[in-house]
């Protein structure tokens, strides 16, 4: 790719989930419909050109961004409307997950049709495996239709370096099995192979018990989760805490989640529930975004204490 200076690089064309959008200049007036896609901007330092957030629901943004979210409007808990992209005018619109985008909202073809350009996580379109590379060419992406392509470079250094620093300290650790529990009370839902998630945990000397099922979410059993025995268990889930160890405040959520695994006898035998080795992680970390660095940083301390250290 060319090195571009900050501000260059127009006309972009842009590739994203079978839409082609070609921008002549940045967008000056952006909304984001999901947390990550929020984190994403602000971790570009691109708040001056956001009209509005969204969709953070009850959890927090992630504290090294807390200062520039505060200076950005929050149209709505949930996704903005149709409604309200059109109050603030906004001229692009991103989401970091499927439904900011649907028929019962607003689908992207609606959205170009009233002057808005969007994008999509490509997690939310991807059919295969979702790591960190595919995480940095959406950095790259975003940072070309901003004309901060410089940023996003430094960004993406930035999380290549932390990880670097986890994969020495990991070095010749042996991998953890680790269920990555998504809800569920009469039949458990995990989080599949082809997620950002499960790629963070295996980056953080694990190994995701249901890895090998090439999907993103799905129902499995309790007893399929007796038979692998995992060591570990992440609690998925969408409360008011970030990416926290049991111990601290997890939120009502997570808490919740963790007491449904308590209480299922099917499973009371596996390892992680015995030993109560439980880490909450919410989707601002769980889904590709800057903050999937931390997950992965968190987890490793939770799955090998004794070589990360505090």
């Amino acid at each position: 790719m060319p090195a571009f200076a900050d501000g260059a690089g127009f006309p972009y064309t842009d590739e994203n989930c079978g839409v082609t959008t070609t921008y002549d200049a940045p967008p000056a007036r952006a909304v984001t419909l999901s947390n990550n896609a929020t984190e994403m901007m602000l971790a570009l330092g691109l708040e001056d050109r956001m009209a509005g957030t969204s969709y953070m629901a009850n959890l927090k943004i992630s504290p090294q961004y807390e200062e520039a979210y505060n200076e950005v409007p929050v149209l709505s808990p949930l996704v903005a409307t149709t409604e309200q992209l059109i109050e603030v005018e906004a001229d692009f619109v991103y989401a970091g997950y499927p439904d900011g985008f649907s028929e019962s909202r607003h689908t992207r073809d609606q959205l170009h049709d009233l002057g808005m350009k969007t994008r999509l996580n490509t997690e939310g379109c991807n059919l295969g495996k979702f790591g960190f590379d595919e995480l940095y060419a959406e950095i790259r992406s975003v940072s070309a239709i901003f004309g901060v392509r410089e940023r996003g470079e430094a960004l993406i250094a930035d999380i290549e370096k932390r990880l670097a620093a986890v994969e020495e300290d990991l070095k010749g650790a042996d991998a953890i099995p680790v269920f990555i529990f998504n809800g569920g009370e009469a039949a458990p839902r995990a989080v599949l192979g082809n997620t950002m998630l499960s790629h963070v945990v295996s980056r953080a000397g694990g190994e995701n018990i249901f890895g090998d099922v090439a999907n993103r979410y799905g129902q499995v059993s309790w007893e399929q989760i007796a038979e692998r025995m995992p060591e570990y268990v992440v609690v998925y889930y969408s409360g008011t805490a970030g990416g926290q160890v049991v111990g601290d405040p997890a939120g009502e959520l997570g808490q919740g989640r963790i007491e449904i695994l308590k209480a299922n006898p099917t499973i009371g035998d596996v390892p992680g529930i015995v030993g109560e080795r439980f880490v909450t992680i919410d989707s601002v970390w769980g889904q590709p975004g800057p903050s999937s660095i931390d997950a992965v940083e968190k987890l490793a301390r939770a799955f090998h204490p004794e070589r990360m250290g505090e």
